[in-house]
């Protein structure tokens, strides 16, 4: 349920967040509903395949979306899976998605594919420890492992839920390809990370990967829903306050030098590290 609630906000929010960040430039901007127009507009395009990809090419892009959907399952947001561990599943199951996503840029032959792909297989690689741990030290201060029994921040666990906090934070710019690791506006190849990969992409192919990336960034969004102590109006607060954000951060902001990018990510692993830390030394004491 978490997952099909997911799909049909993540146009809506992607779509408003380019509204916002026109209305804060003076700018008339798109309408806010505009991503749901555009994907329609590619579904009913006609895709094109590069010279010399193999079938994988045409698959990614599902196993992509699927990917990112099933994660999105693991999320109580609504009644879905849950088992002890099932935060590592849902970490690795949106690595799923880049996984075949790279497969795909590299198997076009494409040099910006090639570089896209290293690029971005770089900030994951980055981004990744940081959520792992946050999550780990999350549940270890819940007294359960599963996203389900994770229990809000509190006086008592105020320090380690601070430190997850930054850690996916951080986490959510990298995977959602948002500044300042990544702009998803670029039209410059030699910086561009994300889009890289998608020059190849048409149509259907085109718009799973962008329905893929808006849902993925919701994930973020619920993650840290989990962690703030407002009940059922955790998930639309924390979404507000991420539009907002995303909105003034991309407004304002520009987005880091790559050879800057791993200073930015390590602060999420060093969080992370604290956060854990903080856990085993408070069952020390």
């Amino acid at each position: 349920m978490s997952a099909l609630l997911f799909l049909l906000l993540a146009p809506l929010f992607t779509g408003s967040l380019k509204w916002l960040k026109a209305r804060l430039q003076n700018r008339r901007g798109p309408d806010p509903l505009y991503d749901y127009k555009n994907f329609l507009k590619l579904w009913r395009k006609t895709w094109i395949r590069p010279q010399g990809s193999s079938p994988l090419f045409m698959v990614a892009p599902a196993v992509s979306l699927l990917g990112v959907a099933l994660a999105a399952a693991f999320l109580p947001m609504l009644p879905g899976i849950s088992f002890a561990g099932d935060f590592l599943v849902l970490v690795y199951l949106l690595n799923l998605g880049r996984f075949f996503q790279v497969l795909a840029a590299l198997d076009t032959g494409s040099a910006f594919g090639g570089q896209g792909s290293y690029r971005e297989n770089l900030v994951a690689v980055l981004a990744e420890p940081g959520s792992v741990l946050a999550l780990g030290a999350v549940g270890l201060a819940s007294g359960g492992l599963s996203l389900a029994t994770f229990s809000p921040l509190s006086q008592e666990n105020a320090l380690v839920y601070t430190l997850a906090l930054v850690a996916l934070s951080l986490a959510l710019l990298a995977e959602g390809t948002r500044l300042p690791v990544d702009d998803p506006t670029t039209h410059l190849e030699l910086t561009m990370i994300h889009e890289a990969q998608l020059l190849d992409h048409s149509g259907p192919l085109l718009a799973l990967y962008e329905l893929s990336s808006g849902l993925k960034l919701l994930v973020y969004v619920g993650l840290i829903a989990l962690l703030i102590p407002l009940g059922a109006l955790s998930f639309p607060t924390v979404l507000l306050l991420a539009w907002l954000a995303l909105g003034y951060l991309e407004t304002y902001g520009v987005k880091l030098r790559y050879l800057r990018l791993p200073d930015l990510m390590s602060y999420s692993t060093l969080s992370g590290i604290l956060a854990v830390l903080g856990v085993v030394l408070r069952f020390r004491i």
